[in-house]
């Protein structure tokens, strides 16, 4: 029969100390140590040891671990070493005069400084590898010497590969990057001291070690400094075997392993006891989230949850929230602390503020450091059921979880987890707090959304959205609820959400029609980027690079100065008179297709803004966000406003393509080539069709386009067609539109006659739509280097000289899209501060 403080099987709460145990792996050892016969005092010269009347429960620590962190290291070095050959293959000339400029510098030094440098280094390379290896031997670590030996015969034979390569003439890029012609030939790429230095002491791990540490540390860099001024080797060829000593060791670290530092449990039984924890028993339960190894505890009060935080595993939730940080902005993901100190000092304020708070969750009883590479950390854990654990709540329930969070709120604290397995309600029925979370102080408001976020999609869970919504408004206020709408999206949800979520599918998007219910019919809510790094993001850094590469070999061929000594500038002037109607032509076709009044000083200035906002957003986007925009705070319902836009979209397009149409035909490239579609044009819209038909035969999707999207068409379609009964509209969209493309083809024609050529009109026109159709395509701001490319390629094309060509194109896109930025970010400050957008 188990005794009644052992924890029942299964991981059922214990029914005196409620110690959850839910280990992960078997336990295959067990270290009980018996209490001291009270009969048998000890002897006065055998102190008693306060952990021996604690029975400690665990499975055997192994000798070896590969730590998380080393991992990271050995990426980060192999990024940095990649970085610096091309840095330094790029910057030849450079390299060579900071080579210069240093050993100048340093070449300075008194000269009895530089003699004790030299035998510092001298003897260090002899003395340090056996003074590391008679610490190793000493602490009982054979084995991770023979691996460090290991470690630096490998890393002097890469050298040694590495040499023979230059010397015979076969390096290549290495010759080139890492060696200079000596008067013997060239010299050495890599150090091979510095290398198998730097790799047998990585291997050897002397961090924090009192007295090798700093000398291992003099040692290397007298080496690192004296071999740099004998001028044997190039300083990229110093810093690359820094770097690739490192490696090696790291690289062998994270292979074979690196000797474990993980306090055993009779040493974290010892520290809580010396701390004040009257501890009887301890029992490892598992490695939570977090990297942590969890322990329940025993007392004569009741239990402790013990956490301890060793090197091992710090790395690893490091890991994870560096790369969420990375990923992610800052008010979803806290960044990793840097220290193990740092970290326990954190969630111990965290809790210490929680309590102070008055909520209900784990309390720091004992905090302390467990020798010089782990700490622990001993709460009392709230008992009770998680939301996880509960099929529905009554409102004096749903009130207290929704004061739960104004209390955090109120505080400024954000939890950052707020799951279901996170919140519990005690058998009081008081809700608090499960887990203290990756919790942050001071919180910023967007954090504090995400909070808010994060738990009403917990309750929507349990509860339903309307329930929710309406118990979240009945607690908070709709102001504060309607707070959470930007930053509802599934990025922003704990993982244990999101799988809660693939079971309810849909649930996400009903609550956020619930939600948008709350916001008056005038207002879009627009979602707020929690993400860094996005697939568009990378995209248009592509693209970006490019369109830069594209742009810059085309500004190589240009003398800008015999440009403008050659530009006539009465051709400029009226160029820049085109440019500026293009945003008139938007104006007008914007307001043909509305029916209200729109003041044409305000609409000028939102298509100036337009011209802005695509510098960060494609042409397209920017274009449909703000004007919709634009429309809804001009009087036009959401759905209104966005049809109007797409009516005002439809009407250029068809003025592009009839105007298309009409410059080929007069240009001589003739209507069959317009009229004879390729056969693969044929095939890809019969695919097209065939694809949309398909999808319409799925029950989903037609439940979408019904219940969604039919009643948004068949509340906008009636205004929207209320635009062809009044002529006067019908003529201010189209004559809009069609002076918006003209006015465009007027500036490059204008463009080209600013530098002499005589191009007939309609082939620039036809020049100017082809490139219209690149720049769109191109996954940059405005289509940079797209269309420059595409344009001057075709301006070529039709017979003007290579140079006017560029110079052409490059004029027209400062005219049509570098001038206006200035005025647009003027406007779009302008009609925000008035409150036209």
């Amino acid at each position: 029969m188990p005794s009644p403080d052992e924890p029942r099987e299964g991981g059922e709460p214990d029914a005196d100390h409620g110690v959850r145990v839910e280990p992960t792996e078997p336990v295959t050892a067990v270290t009980v140590v018996e209490p001291v016969d009270a009969d048998q005092p000890a002897q006065p010269d055998e102190p008693v040891d306060p952990a021996a009347a604690v029975e400690v429960i665990e499975p055997p620590i192994p000798d070896r671990v590969r730590r998380p962190a080393d991992a990271i290291r050995l990426a980060v070095v192999t990024l940095f070493l990649v970085l610096g050959f091309v840095l330094a293959d790029l910057a030849v000339g450079t390299r060579g005069a900071v080579e210069q400029d240093l050993a100048e510098a340093t070449g300075g030094l008194p000269r009895i400084l530089l003699t004790l440098l030299a035998w510092l280094s001298g003897l260090g390379a002899v003395l340090l590898p056996i003074a590391v290896g008679a610490d190793l031997l000493v602490r009982r670590r054979p084995l991770q010497l023979v691996q460090a030996l290991g470690a630096a015969v490998v890393g002097g034979i890469l050298v040694i590969i590495c040499v023979a390569l230059v010397t015979t003439g076969h390096g290549g890029f290495l010759t080139d990057v890492l060696s200079r012609p000596t008067s013997t030939g060239q010299s050495p790429p890599l150090d091979i001291v510095v290398v198998s230095m730097i790799a047998l002491l990585t291997v050897a791990d002397i961090a924090g070690r009192k007295w090798i540490s700093p000398i291992a540390t003099t040692v290397v860099a007298a080496t690192v400094l004296t071999t740099f001024l004998s001028g044997l080797v190039t300083l990229t060829a110093l810093i690359c075997s820094l770097l690739l000593g490192w490696l090696v060791g790291l690289a062998f670290r994270v292979g074979f392993g690196a000797v474990s530092t993980r306090p055993p449990g009779v040493d974290v039984a010892r520290v809580l006891l010396d701390t004040g924890v009257p501890l009887e028993r301890l029992r490892l339960v598992d490695a939570n989230a977090a990297g942590d190894r969890r322990y329940a505890g025993t007392t004569e009060s009741g239990s402790v949850d013990v956490h301890v935080i060793d090197r091992d595993t710090f790395g690893l939730a490091s890991g994870r929230r560096l790369l969420r940080a990375v990923r992610l902005r800052s008010g979803f993901s806290r960044p990793p602390a840097v220290t193990l100190r740092a970290e326990l000092e954190h969630r111990t304020l965290m809790g210490l503020l929680l309590a102070d708070a008055g909520v209900h969750a784990p309390r720091p009883v004992a905090v302390s450091e467990v020798g010089p590479f782990a700490a622990v950390i001993a709460y009392v854990e709230p008992q009770g059921v998680t939301l996880a654990e509960l099929d529905d709540l009554d409102d004096e329930q749903l009130a207290q979880v929704w004061r739960l969070v104004q209390t955090l709120h109120r505080r400024r604290i954000a939890h950052r987890g707020l799951s279901r397995r996170a919140v519990l309600i005690d058998a009081e029925g008081r809700v608090g707090l499960r887990t203290l979370g990756a919790g942050d102080l001071a919180a910023d408001d967007i954090t504090l959304r995400i909070d808010l976020a994060q738990l009403l999609t917990s309750v929507a869970i349990v509860v339903g959205p309307q329930r929710a919504v309406s118990s979240a408004v009945n607690a908070l206020g709709k102001e504060a609820v309607v707070r959470a709408v930007p930053v509802l999206q599934s990025v922003a949800l704990t993982p244990d959400t999101r799988s809660a979520l693939k079971e309810r599918k849909g649930l996400l998007g009903e609550l956020r029609d619930e939600l948008m219910t709350l916001r008056p019919s005038t207002e879009e809510v627009a979602p707020v980027e929690l993400r860094r790094v996005t697939l568009r993001s990378v995209v248009t850094l592509i693209g970006g690079v490019v369109a830069g590469y594209l742009v810059l070999t085309q500004l190589a061929q240009v003398d800008l100065g015999e440009v403008i000594r050659t530009a006539q500038w009465e051709w400029v002037i009226v160029l820049v008179v085109f440019a500026a109607a293009t945003f008139a032509g938007a104006s007008i076709a914007l307001a043909g297709a509305v029916q209200i009044h729109l003041r044409f000083i305000r609409t000028y200035m939102t298509q100036l803004a337009v011209a802005f906002s695509g510098l960060v957003a494609p042409a397209a986007v920017g274009n449909i966000a703000l004007n919709t925009r634009y429309l809804q705070t001009s009087g036009l319902p959401p759905a209104v406003a966005g049809a109007s836009v797409g009516v005002a979209q439809v009407a250029q397009f068809c003025s592009y393509f009839v105007l298309l149409v009409v410059a080929g035909v007069l240009a001589g490239t003739g209507p069959a080539v317009s009229f004879s579609p390729s056969p693969v044009l044929v095939a890809g819209i019969l695919a097209v069709v065939i694809v949309a038909i398909g999808l319409l035969a799925v029950p989903k999707v037609r439940g979408v386009i019904t219940d969604r999207v039919m009643p948004q068409v068949r509340s906008a379609v009636p205004q929207v067609l209320a635009i062809f009964q009044h002529p006067k509209k019908l003529a201010q969209l189209l004559g809009g539109a069609l002076l918006l493309d003209v006015s465009f083809v007027a500036s490059l024609v204008c463009a080209t006659r600013a530098f002499g050529s005589d191009a007939p009109i309609p082939a620039v026109a036809v020049v100017y739509f082809a490139g219209a159709i690149i720049g769109s395509a191109v996954p940059t701001p405005g289509g940079l280097g797209g269309i420059e490319a595409a344009m001057s390629a075709g301006l070529i094309a039709i017979g003007v000289p290579g140079g006017t060509a560029v110079s052409a194109v490059l004029l027209y896109r400062l005219a049509t899209y570098w001038l206006p930025i200035p005025f647009g970010w003027f406007s779009l400050n302008r009609l925000q501060k008035i409150g036209a957008i």
